[in-house]
């Protein structure tokens, strides 16, 4: 994102558009919920992923109170990240308690941090944002002090969508600028207003078609072009004020690279749990698609297995995982096919695999009054087998993740 100097607002180019404050359907629950009980002393809790906290100073609860956490699908105009919802719901503070969400260079990618606010969703779904924030660039975090419990969510000002991409040459993609109203600084809470503004496209290379300010269709050019990525500019033809700092016209600039063969990135993982123990065995490869479709594979690694701990103790018995550079996976072949027909959107490619010398995680277990005994190491087949990926145009990146096996393939 770039920003450049403006001598005026260029207010007569700018559409109008009723100020109406957003609705949206609440998010629905996503992830593992994180609970615990404070009271006037005190504490703090954190979502299960680490990235929503609740500070709760002493004599901001009268009582003991079960405080519960729930990421949700975020809902919010240009929400980032996941939605938190707050329990239970209704309850007073005496004091303000602070709400501090953490962000990733990953979440900026389509804005800057001083275009970063904290938005609450009201009981009807309507979504406000406050003015009294701070936000720490250095350690990612944004905080506000809040006074009651809602679904809470970050949002940006401003963003285009997609940040970054990656199109063959001759296709296309559509790109799209959306901006909330910022409104006035003195406002402490305040609608959040969707605004629709005059937008000056530009591309590095490529082309860009439409008639609708806030979005273009960009085509690829016909071979890579020497700056690569293309850098897409949509340039927002305002001035405007946002928690105490002034933009003049505002560049948000989109990455999207130009590939001819497609080549990927397949990450492999198995994870085995009999607990306390958790046991991983990883592998990554490189897959190449040719411009005619044949399906090729190379640099074919396997690292050796992990375990979180090395021994435990079962009721009188203790267990030690016993290390091999093999494990579960040990891929030593793939054969790939990419079986839909030539313009399909939805082209299926296949991976089959074969791997040598696999075994099950191995223990030597020992109890009480007897002596030891080894448990698995057993040879067995390998995996994964089989994986089928749609590969869709523009995703880039797709996952598959059965809780068990969990395989990431990511084009470079």
């Amino acid at each position: 994102m770039l920003i450049t100097g403006c001598k005026k607002i260029i207010d007569n180019l700018v559409p109008t558009i009723p100020d109406e404050p957003i609705q949206t359907a609440v998010g629905f629950p996503t992830g593992f919920i994180a609970n615990k009980t404070i009271g006037n002393s005190g504490g703090f809790i954190a979502s299960a992923d680490g990235r929503a906290e609740l500070i709760f100073p002493a004599g901001a609860l009268a009582d003991n109170v079960n405080i519960t956490i729930q990421a949700i699908t975020n809902n919010a105009p240009n929400g980032m990240g996941n939605a938190y919802r707050f329990l239970p719901e209704g309850i007073k503070f005496l004091q303000p308690v602070t709400l501090k969400i953490h962000y990733t260079a990953s979440d900026l990618a389509s804005t800057l941090a001083d275009l970063m606010g904290i938005a609450f969703q009201d009981s009807v779904g309507t979504w406000y944002r406050i003015n009294n924030f701070t936000n720490d660039p250095v350690n990612k975090t944004i905080s506000a002090p809040i006074n009651h419990f809602s679904d809470w969510s970050m949002f940006e000002i401003m963003s285009i969508a997609p940040s970054a991409a990656s199109v063959k040459v001759d296709e296309t993609i559509e790109l799209e600028v959306t901006r909330i109203s910022p409104e006035s600084d003195d406002e402490e809470v305040a609608p959040l207003l969707q605004k629709i503004d005059k937008i000056v496209w530009s591309a590095s290379a490529g082309t860009l078609t439409g008639s609708d300010d806030k979005s273009r269709v960009f085509t690829a050019p016909p071979k890579i072009p020497s700056q690569n990525p293309v850098a897409i500019s949509a340039q927002i033809q305002i001035s405007f004020k946002y928690h105490g700092k002034t933009f003049n016209k505002t560049s948000l600039v989109s990455n999207i690279t130009i590939y001819d063969k497609e080549k990927y990135l397949l990450e492999l993982r198995e994870t085995e749990t009999a607990d306390p123990f958790i046991y991983t065995d990883t592998a990554s490869l490189e897959v190449l698609i040719a411009a005619d479709g044949k399906v090729s594979v190379s640099n074919i690694l396997n690292f050796a297995p992990k375990m979180n701990i090395a021994t435990a103790t079962l009721g009188d018995c203790t267990a030690t995982w016993q290390s091999d550079p093999v494990g579960e996976m040990n891929v030593t072949g793939v054969t790939g096919t990419l079986t839909s027909s030539v313009g399909d959107p939805n082209r299926l490619l296949t991976l089959e695999f074969t791997h040598s010398g696999t075994v099950s995680p191995k223990f030597y277990r020992v109890c009480s009054g007897g002596g030891g005994v080894t448990d698995g190491g057993i040879d067995m087949q390998g995996v994964p087998t089989l994986l089928t990926f749609v590969l869709t145009p523009d995703a880039g990146i797709y996952f598959q993740d059965d809780g068990q096996e969990f395989a990431r393939l990511t084009l470079q």
